[in-house]
């Protein structure tokens, strides 16, 4: 029987000790005393990208009904932000059709993702992941008070997969259907990129976003309508003074995508977002993945390249069966996180990181060996409080495809193209 546990936003991690939890929050205190948020000059109560970050560059300012690249493409709602971008959705008015805009900040300092993104483009269309990855469509410069500042101009996509199960799914996971439809076409999508010698570096359920059909049938107010009506609010100074140009005169919340009905009738995802993107040839030295999903060979510092993908790939179907990630996300550490791999990969530590291994052990609670990772997924799916549409048979196989990515050794990782020949994905 399921153990009764709080929701997962909750989650205490399962081999964490009362002294670690103790011994955490002092650190976190600690940090918190020596961090300062940044001086507040600006104030808006739609909450969105930081204001104090349209500033020379920082973000360029945009609005509704804004027109950029010489007219052509009309900006019509925001998609949403992150570190190093906005993303807005328009309209191609060229050639009538709706895209997504991701417009960079000003100091971005390299075009890698642009790179990728423009040999991604002339990959040829006949593999079968080719459909699964979000391609560039156009791309060029905007000059504004903040700097010059790279377009890139992609496939508009719905939500991602990540925000659909917190809003519209029951039992906050995916139907057993879309899971396995999702889980089959990430695979596709980085067997796709693999054959390229690419590694996307960044792959979650945050980054697999739905599709969302016949977008390009609708007319603008239609068009509004299925994304959710823009909600705007009016940006003002602290000390009363008129706005610089630098900052927009309204900031946009990110569309909702508020129709549950119409985002989960979709069944099929595209890998999105390839800031961390790297050719094998030019790996970088580290990635900034989400540490939940993080390879072992980033938190050990060794030479990377586009198997690190697979290790995320089992932890993202994982997360698409149950609604959770296969390793604890409350109070995680590099060490805890290795700590628990070591229960779950079935290859054992590679010597030669046992040195760094030892050096990071230090202070590091006991470690609870109850669950091998098929039992701990059977476990989490399984629970008396939500509905299962999986058989025990289909956990069963879907636990051999996880546990044969997450090896500690990128050469024995199962590669993608072999985890889409299980039966699994055949079975009804």
């Amino acid at each position: 029987m399921a153990h009764l546990r709080p929701p997962r936003a909750f989650l205490l991690p399962r081999r964490v000790q009362p002294g670690y939890v103790l011994s955490f929050l002092k650190y976190n205190a600690a940090r918190c005393r020596n961090f300062q948020m940044p001086a507040q000059t600006y104030k808006c109560h739609v909450d969105a990208e930081p204001l104090h970050r349209y500033q020379r560059g920082g973000y360029h300012p945009l609005g509704l009904g804004d027109v950029l690249n010489d007219g052509r493409y009309k900006i019509l709602h925001k998609l949403g932000w992150g570190s190093y971008s906005t993303t807005w959705a328009a309209k191609d008015q060229s050639k009538d059709q709706y895209v997504a805009i991701k417009v960079s900040v000003s100091d971005v300092g390299n075009t890698h993702e642009l790179d990728i993104l423009r040999a991604i483009s002339v990959l040829p269309r006949g593999h079968s992941g080719w459909s699964c990855v979000n391609h560039m469509l156009d791309d060029f410069t905007v000059v504004g008070p903040n700097g010059t500042h790279d377009c890139l101009v992609l496939e508009l996509v719905g939500p991602s997969v990540a925000d659909v199960v917190a809003t519209h799914c029951e039992d906050d996971r995916l139907p057993a259907k879309l899971a396995k439809f999702f889980a089959h076409q990430a695979l596709q999508g980085i067997d796709f990129l693999a054959s390229a010698n690419i590694g996307h570096g960044d792959l979650h359920t945050r980054n697999l976003a739905i599709t969302m059909p016949d977008l390009n049938s609708l007319n603008e107010t239609d068009f509004l309508d299925r994304l959710g009506k823009p909600l705007t609010g009016p940006v003002s100074r602290l000390d009363g003074k008129s706005l610089p140009c630098s900052v927009p005169s309204h900031i946009v919340r990110p569309a909702p995508f508020q129709k549950g009905d119409i985002v989960l009738s979709s069944q099929s995802v595209k890998i999105i977002d390839f800031g961390e993107a790297f050719f094998n040839n030019n790996a970088p030295k580290t990635l900034h993945t989400p540490l939940p999903i993080r390879a072992p060979e980033v938190i050990f510092g060794e030479a990377l390249d586009h198997r690190v993908d697979l290790w995320s790939a089992g932890c993202l179907i994982f997360e698409l069966v149950t609604g959770q990630p296969p390793f604890d996300t409350i109070m995680l550490t590099p060490p805890v996180l290795v700590q628990q791999m070591m229960g779950f990969a079935t290859d054992g530590l590679p010597s030669r990181w046992r040195d760094k291994w030892q050096a990071m052990q230090k202070d590091l609670p006991e470690e609870d060996q109850s669950y091998t990772l098929p039992e701990w997924l059977a476990e989490v799916y399984f629970d008396d409080n939500k509905h299962a549409e999986f058989t025990r048979e289909d956990i069963v196989s879907v636990g051999k495809i996880i546990e044969s990515m997450l090896r500690f050794e990128p050469s024995l990782r199962v590669a993608a193209k072999d985890a889409l020949a299980d039966a699994w994905f055949d079975r009804g």
